[in-house]
Parts: C-alpha cells; structure tokens; sequence
C-alpha cells in the first residue's frame, strides 16, 4: 500500500467534526482548569483558618501559661509562648519556626493590612504573598518610643503597602510581587541605608542543608562584598591549581574543594579539631564482603580520624548498619569516604557493644556529669535527640537523666539520654511529659492531650 503524505502547499480542509472534538476537548480544559482555580480559593481559605486558629490558641496560651506551665515563675508565660508552639508543631507535623511565622504572619496583616487580610480570608490571595507584605510591614514599623512624626510616617508608608499588595497580589506571580514589594519597602524605608546594612548584618549566619547522596549546601549570609571576594578567590585559585596540574575536575569542583579545604584549614597550625561520629563496619576497611567477613568484625568500633572523626560498628545499633558506613545523626556515607576517614587517622581506640568493655560506661550515681565515653555511646547510639521527631544532633544535645539525679538516678546508660536544649528545658519547667520506651526512644505527652507515636521500624 502506497503511503499518502500531505501536501503543506495545500489549503486544510475544513472538516467539521474535527472542529467538534477541538471545541469539546477546549471546554473540557477549561473546566478542569476552573475546578483547579476553585480548589485554590478553598485551599487559601483554610490556610487562613488554620493560621487564625494557631493565634487563637497562642492567645489562650498568654493569658493562662498554666496550661503549660507548673508554678508561677517570672518566665512561666515565656515557656507557655514556647509550649504551644511545640504542641502546634507536633500536631501539624510542621517545624516550630512555621508554626511562629503562620502566627506573626495572622496577627500581623489582621492588625496592619486589613485589605490584604480580606482578600486572603476570601481565598483570592496565599498565605505567601500575605507573609511577604508582613516582612515589609515589620521593616516600616515605628520603633518603640518613636516621635509623633515617625509614628505617623510609618502609618502612611503600611497603609500604601496594605493597598498596593491587595491590588498586586490578585494579578501577579508571587516571584514578581515579592521583587516589586522589596523596590517598594526600600523606597519607603526611611533607614539610612548604612543602618538597614547593619541590620542585615546582625542576621548574618552559617546554614547546612542536606541534599542527600551523603552531599550538604554549605549556605552563609553574609556581606556581598565579602562573598563577591570570596568566589573571585576561589575562581582565581582555581584557573591556577587546573593549568599547573591540568586535572579532571571541573572548575565548580575545584572551587568546592578549595573552599572545604580552606575551612578546615587543612595543612595549617590551626586545622579544625572537633568531634564528627560515624560507624564504619570492619568489612568495608578490609575490603571483604560482608556476607563473607567474620562475624566478630561487626563487633568492634574504632574512634579515629586525625583527632576528629569518632567512628565505631555496633551490632544491633539502631544508628548502625553491617553493610554501609554512616555519619551519625545525618546517615549513609559512602565507601570510599569512610576508608578514606579511617586512612586519615593518627590513632583509634576500642569499644564492644555487648557488654562494654574498655570503656567505662557506669559511674557511682553520687557522680552527676558523665564521662566523654558515656557521652559518646549515647551519641553512637541514638544519633539524634531522643525525642520522637527530632533531628537535632545527639553531639550538641544534653545528657538528660531519664529518673533525676537528685532523687536517687544513676548516672550509667540506662538512665541516660540525649535531649536537644530546647527539649531539656521543656521537660523541666513545663508540664509536657517525656515518656522513655523500651528501644530508648522519648513519647511526648502534651498537657492538651497530644502524644507522639511510635515511629516505625527503620
């Protein structure tokens, strides 16, 4: 059979009931994108209700910190603000930092942008474009014991933002309305410049985000001229280190190891010396298998790594594996990576998982502070905070006494556990309650009767 290939040359005939199923197919586009505009409207509605439900209950909160708190101390209504955070937090499955900034967020444009507020309790604007006119709402807001003059000012300059975002946010894309909002605040900020720099400034921070496959985002905040002169080194280093040793890697890869190496000051006087845990099974260092390496290689564990690295293999460890090596509190670490930490250490020391033994691990209980072994079993052990959804790091946690000392607690491993600043205080100046489970996990019982559950096998 002959194929029959259409001229372009030729007018299209005009076939009606192709001209049906377009128009059917258009109108059914369109319907699914109007249900999808509607399920918007309903989605923004309820982020509004449950932001406003978060500042009700913070309110409540306020004005009884009894409901949190357990005496009347001057910093009881500061620990009950802290608390309901926490128990929104748990139950929204959300961090506490969202959870205060959905509050600011409400009460904020409640009180200073009443159109903006309207057009979100509609459902015609997101939270998001609401959160990005209360940040310029807090950068325009007179300071406390501010003139008549400023206070008036700053009245004008929120009352212009409240009208211009209600019209913005119906029309444009949220990354368009926050660049014109930020034109607009600097505008209208009536800071000096060199004081809103020095503002930034007390903002400056170090951030590491992970971004799995055993890699980290190294994020800082700090002054552009200093980041500008920072990456023009590390381009300028770079171009030199690949003509000399015309290497394989890319000039980012080059710039990335540069950068880690002159952090850690490697090869200097002042190289960093701190405290990094990972479990390495004895397999992986020799090169066995490990279906086929001895069964009392997964038995010891080494501290190693020229002074800094803590590595160990526990069996039956829950932060622990026999088959992959792991950073503690963060997880799996590639092979090569942890031969490589082994191959860089000075030195190393023993540590049996069933029982202890070498290490002490159990102190008369007329003793309060742990020894650095215990502290580092704990560490080895748990990974993170104990309690049930914290990913805060069992190095920097407390070491908390499951019965307290002062009413007759051991201090040896059974009666300790890792617990984040943040948890250790709230377990002794709230009334929210730190249940220990049998596989050392932390069950937290709220006093409005939230409790965490039992995290699955993992």
């Amino acid at each position: 059979m002959e194929a029959i290939i259409p001229n372009p040359d030729e007018e299209p005939v005009d076939d009606g009931a192709s001209r049906v199923m377009v128009v059917d197919e258009t109108f059914l586009a369109a319907r699914i994108l109007d249900g999808l505009q509607e399920d918007d409207v309903a989605l923004n509605q309820r982020a509004v209700r449950r932001a406003e439900r978060i500042v009700e209950v913070v309110d409540l909160a306020r004005r009884h910190p009894e409901i949190y708190t357990i005496g009347d101390g001057p910093d009881d209504a500061d620990h009950a603000r802290r608390s309901v955070f926490f128990d929104v937090a748990l139950r929204l499955q959300i961090s506490e930092n969202e959870a205060r900034a959905l509050e600011c967020a409400a009460t904020t444009a409640a009180e200073h942008l009443p159109l903006l507020w309207e057009h979100a309790r509609d459902g015609f604007v997101s939270l998001r474009f609401v959160e990005t006119a209360v940040s310029a709402v807090l950068r325009l807001r007179a300071p406390v014991g501010a003139d008549p003059a400023a206070q008036a000012y700053a009245r004008d300059a929120i009352d212009l933002i409240d009208r211009t975002a209600s019209t913005w946010a119906l029309s444009l894309p949220v990354s368009t309305f926050r660049r014109r909002m930020t034109i607009l605040t600097d505008r209208l900020d009536p800071t000096p410049p060199a004081h809103r720099h020095a503002r930034g400034m007390a903002d400056r921070r170090v951030v590491v985000e992970d971004a799995g496959d055993g890699m980290s985002w190294l994020m800082a905040l700090i002054p552009t001229v200093k980041a500008t002169a920072i990456k023009r080194r590390l381009t300028s280093t770079a171009k030199h280190l690949q003509k000399d040793r015309r290497e394989g890697r890319t000039r980012d890869q080059v710039r990335a190891d540069l950068l880690c190496d002159w952090m850690l000051g490697v090869g200097t006087a002042t190289a960093v010396k701190t405290t990094v845990f990972v479990t390495v099974p004895v397999g992986l260092l020799t090169g066995e298998s490990v279906a086929t390496a001895p069964s009392t290689a997964f038995m010891p564990a080494a501290e190693f790594a020229s002074k800094d690295v803590v590595g160990a293999t526990f069996a039956g460890n829950p932060v622990a594996s026999a088959t992959e090596a792991q950073l503690v509190g963060h997880g799996p670490i590639d092979a090569a990576t942890a031969r490589q930490a082994f191959l860089d250490a000075t030195g190393f020391r023993r540590v049996i998982t069933d029982p202890v033994r070498g290490v002490i691990l159990n102190m008369d209980r007329r003793t309060y502070r742990p020894t650095k072994a215990q502290r580092d079993w704990l560490v080895l052990q748990h990974g993170t905070c104990a309690r049930d959804g914290c990913d805060r790091l069992a190095l920097d946690a407390d070491v908390d006494h499951e019965r307290a000392w002062a009413h007759g607690g051991a201090t040896d491993v059974g009666n300790l556990r890792p617990l984040c600043p943040a948890d250790h205080v709230r377990r002794h100046r709230t009334r929210i309650i730190y249940r220990p489970r049998e596989d050392d996990t932390v069950q937290v019982a709220t006093p409005t009767g939230f409790r965490t559950s039992d995290p699955p096998p993992f």
